[in-house]
Parts: C-alpha cells; structure tokens; sequence
C-alpha cells in the first residue's frame, strides 16, 4: 500500500507545473506575436534612420554635384558609412554614372543593383530595394538628389546600404531578453505557484494523516481547519465521519461487553433484523461445569486458583467463538453459551454439538499442559439443549445483559449437573434436529428437577459426517 506520494506525484508539482506550463505557453505566445511586431518595428526604424542619413546627404550634395567637387561628395559618402549597418553609400549622378562610392574603384561606372534585387517600398521621395549579397540581405535606400532651383532639377541619387544582420542582431538580443525574463518569471511563478499549492494541500495532508491515523484504529480524530472553501467542507464531512466511527466503535465495545465479538459484528451489520426488547427464538444452550471445582478451591491459592481458571475460560471461548456461539455469562466456574442468539444461524444445533465436543478435545490439551507444569487437571460435564426461550435485555437502566431465559435454558443446566466428567449430555429435542450426524448412545429418560415428565437424554459420542 501506498504510504507516501512522491515528490513529481504530488498535487504540489503538478500544481506548479500546471501553472508554469500555462504561464510559459502564454509568454512564448506573447513573445512570437510581439517579436513580428518588434522586427517591424526595428526594420521601420532602421529605415527612417538611413532615410534620415540619406536625404542630409543629398541635401548637401547638390552644389558639388553641380561643380564637380567630387572631394566633397566622397567625404559625405565616408561620413555615411559611420552608421551602424551602413555597408555602402554611393552617390551617382542624374545618368546613374557613380560620382563617389565608399570603394573608389567604382567611380565612373553605372550603378545598377543585381537583378536578384526586389522592390521593398516605394514613397515620394525614396525607394527600398531588398537583395542578397553574400551571406547578407541588403537593403538599398535610395533617396533623389534635387538642385533647388525653380524648376528643380533631378541631378543624381544617394544609394545606402543597410545590412538586415543590424536589425536581426537587435532582435536576437531582444528575444534573448525576453527568454530570460520568461525563465525568470517561470522560475519565480513555479515557486510561488508550489507554495501557494502547498497552502491549498495542507488540508490534504491532514485529512490523509487523519484517514491513516483511523485505519490504525485511533478514531479520536478531529482536523481543526476554519475555511469556508471546499476544504472546510470535506474537513467537516471528516469530522463528521470520525465523530460517527467513534461512536460505533463506542456501540460495539459497550455491545461485546456481553456477546461475543463476531455476534456484535453481526447485529450491528444486520440492525433492523434484532429486536433486543425481548422475544421468542430457538435456540441451542450449552451448559459446562467443572467437577470437584469447591476441592480445588480448598488446596489452592487463591491467585492460582484464579489464574487456571481464566485459562481454562479462555481456552473454552475460543471454541466457542470458532463455531459462532454466544457466550452468554460465567456462572462462578461455569460457561453458558448460546447459538441461535442474538442472530439466528444454519444448523445451530449441530454447531452446538460440535462446540462441545471440541471443548472436551481442548480440555484434554490443556490439562496434559497443566500436569506437564505439576498443575492439577481440570473435569467437566456439558449439558445441551435446544427449544424455545425468551432472548432479549434483563436488568435495570443502570446495568443490564442480554441473556436468554426459560424452561428450555433451565433443562440444559440439569442436563449439566447429571453429566459425569468428560461426559457431553443432550436433550432429546436436540437430538431429533441433529440425530443423522452425531453419534450418540441413548439413555434412561431422566426426571428433572421441575418437569412432571421424565426427559429424553443422549450422551454424544462423536460427529457422523
């Protein structure tokens, strides 16, 4: 049986790990729409900057353009290239012939993008182009030159060129940010998340003590818990329930103070079925008696005494408790024990026969153990007899058993008292329910004491079947 959780079992982790799945599957949500948003952005940022650089070019390079002074126009392509992401700058006249470029081999020559390069926007006063070129996607911005004058004229146009690894690198950054962060909230969001489960299973863990604590027989159980959530609930039904175990357990150890522990079990499963005011039932009732008990009691002691006698008592209810007899009280050195009271069982008379044939076997056992400790054995003599009797509670309010009483429960006394030591007498009524499955030797009718006519008696020899 399971006696403990483990720790990637208990409610705790997989509350936490709920929470943290949750939370991680919602931030890296957030972060894959946002990080579209944030390349978007970053992209148009870099845009406006290199549009920024370019159009103070161009607004610079008009006059040198005009006049040729082409030292000037490449100071302004060098001062270009100072921009972070800025691979190329190139000024080209108004017939696309490079005036300066940032490398001068290309002065004099037309300007053209490869043909792999793709029209990324278009406004009124620039265009972007988008090509690759090596491992690099560039992005080229170009910005028209004008002269001022009126009418203007287009005298040339300033090409840059923006690296996407600039605003790829920014966004890894950010992302590598965001994963951070994320992984810091998960962290710290499973750890709240565990101890906020723990705050939430604590009651659990008391209620499984408690369930434990119960099923090893402590039934004074009460889990102190003032919350009015579903956990104040289920405490107070545990309450509850250990409250109600406890006075069952109350009932049942009062109930087996006067029948035995199997019979208590019986009537408290089958309650509406006993009627413990009083009433009439067959039943099958065992008298014993020790033989020559005053003489032992005489050349005793008295703890001695005492001390044999509680043993032969045990020995003899655990036989009878075997074969689900009642004992019914202890009369001084006598037994008497009912079968067929409280609960009514198959064959009650032969189980009764038995039960006394098995208490002589076990008397036997227990007096060769007696004279193997230099202890004096023990004789007895069983009466049995089997009719109607009224069964139910005798005493008062205050002290009370429940016993059975009438002529039939009188017959088996005296069948007792007439029966020699080792010796098992019945009733002729008992013999008529078990005559075809006990061996027996039939005897002169006896005249009992109280009875006007002689009774039938049966010494049992032993078990037919």
């Amino acid at each position: 049986m399971m006696t403990h959780v483990r720790f990637f079992s208990s409610l705790r982790f997989k509350f936490a790990l709920l929470i943290a799945l949750f939370s991680g599957g919602l931030m890296l949500f957030s972060m894959f729409m946002l990080e579209k948003d944030i390349h978007q952005s970053m992209v148009t940022e870099s845009l406006n900057k290199g549009i920024g650089i370019a159009r103070a070019v161009a607004f610079n390079a008009e006059d040198p353009l005009l006049t040729g002074d082409d030292l000037y126009l490449f100071s302004s392509v060098n001062n270009a290239l100072k921009a972070p992401g800025i691979v190329y700058a190139i000024i080209a006249d108004d017939r696309g012939i490079i005036k300066a470029a940032d490398d001068m081999t290309r002065t004099g020559q037309p300007f053209t993008l490869p043909t792999s390069a793709s029209l990324n926007k278009i406004w009124q006063d620039y265009r972007v182009m988008r090509f690759p070129l090596g491992d690099l996607t560039i992005l080229d911005l170009s910005v028209p030159i004008f002269s001022v004058a009126d009418p203007t004229l287009h005298l040339g146009d300033i090409h840059l060129g923006l690296s996407e690894q600039i605003i790829n690198d920014a966004v890894n950054k950010m992302r590598q940010q965001v994963i951070w962060l994320t992984l810091a909230a998960l962290i710290i969001g499973s750890l709240f998340a565990y101890l906020l489960a723990s705050f939430f299973v604590r009651p659990v863990d008391a209620l499984v003590e408690g369930v434990r604590a119960i099923g090893r027989g402590n039934l004074d159980q009460q889990i102190d818990l003032k919350r009015k959530d579903e956990f104040g609930l289920l405490t107070g039904s545990f309450n509850e329930m250990a409250a109600s175990l406890r006075e069952k357990e109350f009932i049942k150890t009062t109930f087996e103070r006067y029948v035995s522990t199997p019979v208590a079990k019986d009537i408290l499963s089958n309650k509406e079925s006993i009627k413990l005011g009083g009433e009439e039932k067959d039943v099958t009732v065992i008298f014993t008696d020790i033989r020559g008990f005053t003489s032992l009691a005489e050349n005793l002691p008295a703890g001695k005494l005492l001390e044999l006698l509680n043993t032969y008592f045990e020995r003899m209810i655990q036989v009878i408790i075997r074969n689900d007899g009642m004992v019914d009280k202890f009369i001084g050195d006598s037994v008497m024990a009912l079968f067929g009271a409280p609960l009514a069982r198959d064959n009650d008379p032969l189980r009764a026969v038995k039960c006394a044939l098995e208490m002589c076997e076990e008397l036997e056992k227990l007096n060769q153990e007696n004279i193997d400790r230099g202890e004096p054995p023990f004789e007895m003599g069983i009466g049995i007899n089997t009719g109607p009797v009224v069964a139910g509670n005798i005493g008062s309010s205050l002290r009370m058993e429940y016993t059975v009483i009438g002529d039939n429960v009188n017959i088996a006394a005296r069948l007792q008292g007439i029966a020699s030591a080792g010796e098992v007498l019945m009733s002729e009524q008992t013999h008529r329910l078990v005559a075809d499955k006990v061996q027996c030797q039939e005897l002169e009718p006896v005249q009992l004491k109280g009875k006007n006519k002689p009774v039938g008696v049966y010494r049992i020899t032993g078990i037919s079947e």
